[in-house]
């Protein structure tokens, strides 16, 4: 039984998987399996792959999902992928991203070894690029590693440190696919990954895990490149849908963990970040004109994270909403996405 399972969802983007593939097959530990999911890509692509694939250096095992006009979805080929895995601990990595460390595998192999108690999660760091120009100020965990330096915290001989879902909750984002693995019965046991949810899905994976996770660590170094998704192009799943849409996906992530999380940090971050999310979906709801809709939000928004400052933004937008009647229902609030890809 192989270590790890490295799992890469894809549609139509054979340019961009190759290298992520190849950054796969460059690990320098021999104990994994790749598993690559096409979620229906055009015939053109699928040569492509096929191609690809016969000249890896490592074994690859493919799988084709039934072409759909839209896909699957990234979430569905992912838990179709991992339930094809034999490995103790699943990977996933974005088809238009790649790992950066050739040694990224070895050092977690390393540290699960080392562990005198088995390891659910392990998270690390990694670059973010938009059109291939740093944008370093997008850090996933930002403010987890001067957290630890503050508490003086020891990492192992692999650097990695062991951190709590204390450590997690206190800073800002989280831990990014590329970069988060997890014990594969830990993934079966939450379920996989929401396949109803077609924004930050990733998201609450990660949720789901820390709040059923015991043993974790963290390794700060950067292992992975990820290329964040132009805005200017509608082929992918963060830029295709409206933004009100990916909102309403976001509000049922953190309903998700305000509700059934048993963890009280999670519980409590579920309903702190509700409370942002709902205000958002108010603002951008009355920029679009719908001034009785963004009403609504706003008195939930009020409730769920009262200030004077939005107190008066609230009395503002229901003044708008008497005065105004908007002429057409805005296209943000109407489902935009028609083809999601990876």
């Amino acid at each position: 039984m192989p270590r790890f399972s490295v799992i890469i969802a894809t549609r139509d983007r054979p340019s961009q998987f190759k290298d992520a593939l190849n950054s796969v097959a460059a690990q320098t530990y021999a104990g994994l399996e790749i598993i690559v999911v096409n979620d229906g890509s055009n015939d053109a692509c699928v040569r492509e792959y096929g191609t690809i694939i016969r000249a890896a250096p490592r074994p690859v095992a493919l799988h084709s999902l039934v072409r759909r006009p839209s896909g699957h979805g990234p979430a569905h080929a992912r838990n179709f992928g991992a339930d094809r895995a034999s490995g103790e601990y699943l990977c996933f990595l974005d088809d238009d991203d790649f790992w950066t460390d050739a040694h990224y595998l070895e050092r977690v192999a390393n540290t699960i070894a080392q562990s005198a108690e088995p390891l659910d999660l392990h998270m690390a760091g990694q670059a973010a690029f938009r059109n291939g120009t740093d944008t370093s100020k997008i850090i996933w965990l930002k403010g987890l590693s001067e957290r630890l330096r503050r508490a003086q915290c020891q990492p192992n001989a692999q650097g990695a440190y062991p951190v709590s879902v204390e450590d997690l909750i206190a800073c800002e984002g989280f831990c990014h696919l590329n970069t988060l693995i997890v014990r594969r019965g830990l993934f079966a046991s939450v379920g996989g990954m929401d396949e109803r949810l077609g924004w930050e899905e990733d998201r609450d994976l990660y949720l789901r895990l820390l709040n059923r996770a015991d043993r974790m660590f963290y390794l700060p170094d950067s292992v992975s490149r990820h290329n964040i998704p132009d805005p200017s192009r509608a082929a992918n799943a963060s830029t295709v849908l409206s933004e009100i849409e990916r909102r309403l996906f976001q509000l049922r992530v953190f309903d998700k963990a305000a509700l059934f999380a048993t963890h009280p940090l999670i519980r409590a971050e579920g309903l702190r970040q509700k409370g942002y999310t709902i205000k958002r979906i108010a603002e951008l709801l009355a920029r679009a004109g719908d001034y009785a809709a963004a009403a609504h939000y706003a008195r939930l928004g009020l409730g769920a994270k009262p200030t004077l400052k939005w107190l008066a933004y609230t009395g503002w937008i229901a003044v708008q909403s008497k005065l105004r009647r908007p002429d057409r229902i805005p296209s943000g609030a109407a489902i935009a996405a028609r083809h999601i890809s990876y």
